[in-house]
């Protein structure tokens, strides 16, 4: 498996890839403080002091924070359309010389400095961190680990983990995104912002009657097949675009996140409505099996590959800016797939 692939598992679930993620190097460089201020508005009246749970506690932020470093893998854009330009964002996959800021957040970030980039395959790179300088740490879409959370808070700033009511990288985007604005003064700003994406997954529900009730899952080869959960942002995105989850993973046992299946397993999502695939071809045995089902011939599938760039990162990625980047893409591949007409092809996709 290559790295960029383990990247890209890493966000499955802890839990469901903790080989994996041992497996993987870091760059663990140190670096000084760089990069200007990120906050770059003022923020709500009344917006601090401000105290936000979390798994490991309470954090209290007194001021409009200026120097936010992320944690979280997709956390940089939710700041980046409030206005603040995170002095630090950690790297999950894609083009690492976009430095995590991809191109759905390019108007957002204009012509400020691009943030440093951190990585997390070997654990939180404190000292790296530290040289930032920053006055927030904060991540949720993240799997920060008590220890590094102490880790962190001895640095004197405040941190901000993941949400304690889910289980990590399982904090909705909506969430997520309100308790960043929160955390950088900017509460009523995120929630309108939210609202408005929200709008836009509800337009496309409603313009695509054909998607309801029918059945649906995001699957990618992995050690046999793994199959997305119901709390996976990827499957929330079809069940938020009226789509129901298939009965091969809302009948499994501790399916939150996804499912490990053997590879003979793919035959079972032979009836299922629109299948889309994650690097369909990475295995040949699960690939054999599943162009032999009714599904295949009848082409209720779709394939999402590295090779897409831009658009294969943003439909995991599942941020109030990538989404509306990704439905514009989404959603014509879904329609295809979702008509069972084997000879209506998906359209191509531009990064």
């Amino acid at each position: 498996m290559n790295t960029s692939r383990r990247r890209f598992l890493a966000g499955l679930s802890v839990l469901a890839v903790a080989p994996v993620l041992a497996a993987c190097g870091s760059d663990s460089a140190g670096s000084s403080a760089k990069g200007s201020p990120s906050g770059s508005a003022a923020p709500e009246e009344a917006a601090f002091p401000v105290t936000i749970k979390h798994k490991y506690g309470e954090t209290t932020i007194e001021s409009a924070p200026k120097r936010v470093v992320t944690i979280g893998l997709t956390d940089q854009d939710a700041l980046l359309a409030l206005g603040v330009v995170p002095v630090g964002v950690t790297y999950w996959f894609g083009d690492e010389e976009l430095q995590g800021i991809y191109p759905w957040a390019q108007e957002a970030l204009g012509d400020a400095e691009p943030p440093t980039l951190l990585k997390d395959t070997n654990g939180v790179e404190i000292e790296k961190i530290a040289g930032l300088a920053p006055d927030l740490i904060i991540g949720q879409y993240a799997g920060l680990t008590e220890q590094d959370y102490k880790k962190l808070s001895a640095m004197g700033v405040p941190v901000v983990a993941q949400n304690g009511d889910y289980a990590d990288y399982g904090t909705p985007w909506d969430e997520a995104a309100l308790t960043l604005g929160t955390a950088i003064g900017k509460p009523k700003a995120a929630q309108e912002l939210i609202d408005s994406v929200k709008k836009r997954i509800t337009d496309e529900a409603a313009a695509h009657p054909e998607f309801k009730g029918q059945t649906a899952a995001v699957i990618t080869p992995w050690e046999g097949l793994f199959i997305y959960g119901p709390e996976d942002p990827r499957s929330r995105m079809l069940t938020d675009l009226g789509f129901d989850l298939h009965h091969v993973i809302t009948d499994a046992d501790d399916s939150e996140f996804g499912i490990s299946l053997s590879s003979e397993r793919t035959a079972d999502l032979g009836d299922i409505g629109t299948a889309v695939w994650i690097d369909f071809d990475a295995d040949k045995q699960v690939k054999g099996i599943f162009e032999g089902t009714p599904a295949y011939a009848e082409g209720r599938w779709c394939n999402i590959q590295e090779s897409d760039g831009a658009y294969y990162v943003a439909h995991s990625f599942v941020t109030p800016l990538s989404i509306p980047y990704l439905l514009d893409r989404y959603v014509p591949q879904l329609v295809a797939a979702a008509d069972g007409d084997v000879k209506t092809e998906p359209p191509a996709v531009t990064s």
